[in-house]
């Protein structure tokens, strides 16, 4: 009778779920044992899944960003790559979707910035009608589509000031554990042999961090190698497909690292933890990076002089900046990279002159709706392959290249505000510290970003797509409410 009257009663949005994940469940059960346990196995080990995500979503999303650079590929095909941190993106953004129906609350943070996202996703998969090869097309809207859902988590389910700083925290630890890797990798290259790093790296550990097709193409092509007056170095790549990766993710780190350091006025033994982040990007001899680096030091020399609590910050920064760049000039290695930064002649320097030419012809031919994303190889060399990396070497140009002057307006207004921080009187408060650092993250990103394009990789834009979110995010509403 009991049975009866509940299934009376009208169920909500959770008993529904419920019942769905324990009737596919049965059916799994069903089929597991007459074809395979395997698939039983699977469809157990996707429930428990959901249901410890069920339980566990905040914590889930405050440790992501620092397993992210860590995420090993599926190989769903003989020809095909899947990064596993977009599968775990779109599967918390599946379990949220049901979770904000039961619970009835808000996932929609109306900002400026939240509508200009929408607005480039939309603007992105309009670009279809103008692409010639869909398949490339199809391959980057998924990108996007499987990534950018991680901004609309983050604000659903963060909405405590610690939370986000705890995310962080995690985030800094995995960085500096990144760049310990990073820094393994380049002094190995002298006890061991570049040889045999390239052999065990290229043949082992890059078909698991990429893929089987995509750790091919990296290893066929590799970026690896810089060269110097006395030949040949490894850069260092850590876990990243090639270096440039490596010092777009340390340069947003970075900031967020000292901050910590700083606000929480920990011991100066913490100090070794961006000191080596420091030397790592500096071993990746990314040039791109170092113009991050100079931006962000140029930026502190104007502001720090300014507050009287941060001059002693200030003086024992311009002594330690100092003595770093006088140690550099001593570093032929490094010496050579930062003298070729302005070097138009020089061979890496001219030959990427010549591709931002071709963007810009690409540009001045299709300035609205550009050729779509994924063409821009297509457009420039049309009997290109499928992986072969080309591309404009400028976030802005290949942005503008495949999505016209709209798409990259629509960027750059969605960049901006996590910028704002940086020219307000009080970026240093205790309110404001740690997004001021952010802001710092976005600004070392917005200068490298005009000498590479991470925007397609699966561990770059969505830790950047977390910068922009917290920039959002309302700091000094949470601390009052977390103080009451």
């Amino acid at each position: 009778m009991l049975i009866i009257q509940s299934l009376k009663k009208p169920w909500d949005s959770s008993e529904i779920f419920l019942l769905l994940i324990w009737l596919f469940a049965f059916v799994l059960g069903i089929l597991g044992i007459v074809y395979s346990p395997l698939l039983f196995l699977l469809g157990i080990l996707l429930i428990t899944s959901t249901l410890l995500t069920w339980k566990f979503m905040i914590p889930i999303l405050i440790f992501l960003p620092a397993i992210l650079p860590f995420q090993p590929a599926l190989n769903p095909s003989s020809d095909f790559d899947l990064a596993s941190g977009r599968v775990v993106i779109l599967f918390l953004a599946s379990i949220a979707f049901f979770y904000v129906l039961y619970k009835k609350i808000s996932w929609f943070c109306l900002s400026n910035t939240t509508i200009f996202i929408l607005l480039f996703l939309a603007w992105s998969v309009f670009g279809s009608i103008v692409a010639v090869d869909q398949e490339r097309f199809l391959r980057k809207i998924l990108v996007y589509l499987s990534i950018f859902p991680i901004y609309f988590l983050l604000l659903t389910f963060l909405k405590k000031f610690n939370q986000w700083e705890k995310l962080f925290s995690f985030w800094s630890w995995s960085a500096f554990l990144v760049a310990l890797i990073g820094l393994t990798q380049f002094a190995s290259q002298f006890v061991l042999g570049r040889e045999v790093f390239f052999k065990f790296w290229g043949k082992i550990i890059a078909p698991i961090l990429y893929g089987s097709n995509a750790g091919e193409a990296i290893v066929s092509n590799p970026s690896w190698f810089v060269g110097t007056g006395s030949g040949d170095l490894l850069r260092a790549i850590s876990t990243f497909p090639d270096p440039h990766m490596l010092a777009f993710y340390l340069g947003m780190s970075l900031p967020i690292q000292v901050a910590l350091i700083v606000r929480r006025k920990s011991s100066k033994f913490f100090w070794l933890i961006p000191g080596v982040s420091l030397l790592t990007l500096l071993l990746t001899f990314s040039r791109g990076s170092y113009v991050g680096l100079a931006g962000v030091l140029l930026w502190l020399f104007l502001k720090l002089p300014k507050l009287s609590k941060f001059r002693s910050y200030a003086f024992k920064g311009a002594l330690v900046g100092f003595i770093f760049i006088f140690s550099a000039l001593f570093i032929a290695p490094l010496r050579e990279r930062f003298v070729s930064i302005l070097d138009v002649s020089e061979g890496s320097n001219l030959g990427r002159l010549e591709i931002w030419n071709d963007s810009f012809e690409v540009i001045s031919k299709n300035p609205i709706l550009g050729v779509g994303l994924g063409n821009y190889a297509f457009a420039v060399r049309p009997e290109s392959k499928l992986r072969e990396p080309i591309y404009a070497h400028n976030t802005y140009l290949d942005i503008a290249s495949e999505e016209g002057l709209v798409g990259l307006s629509i960027w750059i207004i969605i960049v901006l505000p996590s910028l704002f921080p940086l020219f307000q009187n009080n970026c240093f408060s205790h309110q404001n510290f740690l997004k001021t650092a952010i802001s710092l993250s976005v600004l070392w990103f917005s200068l490298h970003a005009f000498f590479e394009t991470p925007l397609f990789s699966p561990q770059i834009l969505p830790l950047f797509i977390t910068l922009i979110a917290f920039g959002v995010f309302d700091t000094k509403g949470a601390m009052r409410s977390e103080s009451d």
